[in-house]
């Protein structure tokens, strides 16, 4: 009962943040940096009835070492406005898929854990709408740093040095 109840909190703050902000649709989105390296972004749609595919496609494009997390949420209330989330991926990677239902209400739900990722993020959503849904989320990215070029400079002239050191001491 207490992991039905941390569910329902769970996916009613997602689903309020996402209906905060308005949702960009499959297609490109932009991520926005919020803070240090979190780049964020709302998305959602309204799927046609019956089966679907939406595919997001997000910039800026992830550094190596970064990591990506979300979720996306269709609340259905006795079975009306209903989305099923069949399967999603990010660009390989599966999205948990699943409802949790509470009395009349059911949130139909894709959660992407925490996962490492670099270079263009693709997400895609396969679904059936059995009309008059929509779905709405947040995806997350943490942007790795990328190492200045005075920081390559210092790590090449320590190779020298080192280089040097250990030429030295065999032709000592």
């Amino acid at each position: 009962m207490k992991l039905q109840k941390l569910a329902f909190a769970i996916t009613f703050a997602v689903s309020s943040a996402a209906m905060a902000a308005a949702p960009q649709g499959p297609g490109a989105v932009t991520l926005t940096n919020t803070s240090g390296n979190l780049w964020t972004a709302s998305i959602g749609d309204t799927p046609v009835a019956g089966e679907f595919t939406d595919v997001f496609t997000f910039s800026p494009s992830a550094t190596a070492g970064s990591t990506v997390w979300g979720t996306l949420v269709n609340t259905s209330f006795s079975g009306v406005a209903s989305i099923t989330f069949t399967s999603a991926d990010l660009n390989g990677t599966a999205l948990t898929t699943g409802s949790v239902p509470l009395g009349p209400v059911s949130y139909n739900i894709a959660t992407l854990l925490p996962a490492a990722v670099s270079g263009p993020l693709t997400l895609t959503i396969h679904g059936e709408n059995t009309g008059g849904g929509s779905y709405g989320g947040d995806i997350n990215l943490t942007l790795a740093p990328v190492p200045e070029p005075t920081t390559y400079g210092m790590m090449l002239g320590g190779l020298g040095l080192l280089g040097f050191m250990a030429w030295r001491k065999k032709n000592g």
